[in-house]
């Protein structure tokens, strides 16, 4: 039998058909016909064939473009994905990288490179972006003369240190050589805009620059990331959520208020994971406003200043920061009243004295010792900052608690200048909420604080006082998971006897033998004082001997003293009990945190 398989490289011309043999039983006429039909095939699968070697070769030869991101919450990665899915669509070839899975010498060797950053703290790199930063930042960093980049920096102007990280990183790129294609962008809390409209006014400049198809030298995943489902609520299309239960866990006793939350997600189909962080956007409180309108003297019923569908009273309980003075109004009082301690103060060089001025100070404060620097109401709105969301670590696992999210929150409570002062959203649920009210949520994710994927590996959690939250979270998660990995929870607050959150439940964990290890530090409780560090440093040995054996570390709870005195602490113990160097132990602490081994949910 003959093969009638078509053979392309023969087949060159209507009468060249050796696979119509010539006993078919077709006429010539239908043969002819055939034949002209199979030239037409083939003609046209030529042409694909070629099409196709085209595409493939267009793709070979797109630009590349890496995008990397420093980021504490999310939202810088958030703004690197968004600006990836943009450069793709404009025909460039895209990386997203954590700043710790990139090398500074591949990095250098980067012909576009676009950078997001936010500030931790006060003017911080976020944790995983220290370690390339402190690269960068060494004499023997590489020269970047053969990059074009820009800078998108987020952070929040009611923070000295507002957007410090992104700064930086744009300085000393272009003192290694980099070539800025666009000014850096410094985004407030309310980024979004802003980010959009950087990422479209880069693109297009930075595809003109470099050679026509560089090969791409970051090492990793060098695949353009698929795009992420977009969250179903978020900022500006909040879940309304209602609030289930509300329990105060500290003692009546006790020097301060903590409040345990429960949300219900019923119906909505939102989903979190153990560690993940829930934004909920308050409402200032009345005495507040009703404070800043009889400054003024103005109705409550009276019209917003270029909003005439509300009232000055609607327009200051929902859409405004009336608490925490903007630098923006800390300048207008200091230009108008150029004798007073604050304009004195607002010289560069006393920056740390003007900090403590303004400790503990809102806007009312600055109003009453400052009479006539704001002339009136409508002077002091375009000074005011939106009211925008507070972040909480959330303090539940879904795997517990079906449909439900929990919070764990310290109501801010002090007096000063002969008033008393409450914190914006935490009084707001613990005084102004009440059961089946609904609130105004989002969730973001905090990617890499989060349980190891393998339950036997052991994990060590310092979380004092609210602290504790995600940590809650984490174990009922292990516990629901039946991971057998060693838990070490080290926890404490004031005093014991009111201070004790959670007691039930991690003493129920702990003589169980679920919560392997547990360390308390209450500081009142004797004369001299105990923090979380002084018991670390107590079992040094045994810490480092866990994070030998492969231990994650977290951290969670206050940026400014906590986390830096645990962050030195874990140093010491490891040069000590490892028997380093200051400057190894520092290595090895960098290593964990280049892992993902060390990470802090800190605020």
């Amino acid at each position: 039998m003959k093969d009638n398989t078509i053979n392309q490289n023969k087949f060159q011309s209507q009468s060249d058909l050796p696979f119509l043999p010539s006993d078919t039983p077709f006429s010539n006429e239908q043969k002819r016909w055939l034949g002209g039909f199979f030239a037409g095939l083939h003609s046209r699968l030529a042409i694909t064939q070629e099409n196709v070697q085209n595409v493939t070769a267009q793709s070979v030869t797109q630009k590349p473009l890496t995008i990397i991101y420093g980021s504490q919450t999310g939202n810088a990665e958030s703004v690197a994905e968004q600006a990836s899915e943009a450069a793709a669509e404009a025909g460039l070839a895209p990386t997203v990288y954590d700043m710790d899975d990139v090398s500074l010498e591949d990095l250098a060797k980067t012909e576009r490179l676009l950078l997001v950053t936010s500030t931790y703290g006060e003017g911080e790199m976020p944790d995983n972006a220290q370690a390339l930063w402190d690269s960068v930042e060494s004499e023997t960093a590489p020269r970047f003369d053969n990059t074009h980049f820009s800078v998108l920096a987020l952070g929040d102007t009611n923070y000295d240190g507002f957007c410090v990280a992104g700064k930086l990183w744009d300085k000393r790129l272009e003192e290694l050589g980099a070539k800025r294609i666009s000014d850096r962008v410094d985004c407030d809390v309310e980024y979004e805009s802003l980010a959009k409209t950087w990422i479209d006014t880069v693109l297009p400049i930075i595809f003109e620059k470099g050679s026509a198809a560089a090969e791409q030298t970051a090492k990793g995943d060098t695949s353009v990331k698929t795009k992420k489902t977009k969250a179903k609520f978020n900022r500006q299309n909040p879940l309304m959520a209602k609030l289930k239960k509300k329990v105060v866990l500290t003692g009546d006793a006790s020097s301060k208020q903590i409040c345990h939350f429960e949300f219900s997600l019923q119906g909505s189909g939102e989903q979190y994971k153990a560690g993940d962080i829930l934004n909920i956007t308050p409402k200032n409180r009345p005495d507040l406003v009703s404070e800043i309108l009889q400054f003024f003297n103005i109705d409550c019923d009276a019209v917003a200043p270029s909003q005439p569908e509300k009232t000055v009273e609607e327009l200051l309980l929902n859409d405004l920061e009336i608490r925490a003075p903007s630098k923006e109004l800390i300048a207008e009082i200091a230009k108008n009243a150029p004798q007073s301690e604050l304009a004195r103060l607002s010289r560069a060089e006393f920056s740390q004295s003007l900090d403590d001025y303004l400790y503990g100070k809102d806007v009312i404060d600055l109003l009453i010792a400052h009479p006539g620097a704001i002339a009136d109401f409508e002077s002091l709105v375009p000074l005011l900052k939106p009211l925008s969301a507070r972040a909480y670590s959330i303090s539940s696992s879904l795997l517990a608690h079906d449909d439900e999210v929990h919070l764990t929150i310290g109501s801010v409570r002090y007096h000063t200048n002969g008033r008393e002062h409450n914190g914006v959203c935490s009084t707001y649920l613990a005084d102004l909420m009440q059961e089946d009210e609904e609130i105004a949520c989002y969730f973001s994710a905090n990617k890499h604080f989060a349980i190891p994927d393998d339950g036997s590996t052991p994990i060590i959690m310092v979380g004092p006082g609210t602290g504790i939250a995600p940590f809650r979270a984490f174990l009922e998660e292990r516990q629901a998971k039946s991971h057998n990995g060693p838990n070490w929870l080290f926890f404490g607050d004031r005093n014991k006897a009111t201070d004790f959150i959670y007691q039930d439940e991690i003493e129920q964990m702990h003589s169980s033998g679920f919560l392997t290890r547990l360390d308390l530090a209450f500081s009142r409780d004797q004369a001299e004082k105990i923090y979380v560090q002084n018991l670390m440093w107590k079992n040094g040995k045994e810490l480092y001997d866990w994070l030998e054996k492969g231990a994650y570390f977290y951290v969670c709870g206050d940026a400014f003293r906590m986390a830096k005195d645990v962050d030195k602490m874990l140093t010491k113990i490891v040069a000590t009990f490892g028997g380093m160097s200051e400057e190894s132990a520092v290595a090895y602490v960098n290593s964990l945190k280049k892992q993902k081994r060390y990470v802090r949910d800190v605020y």
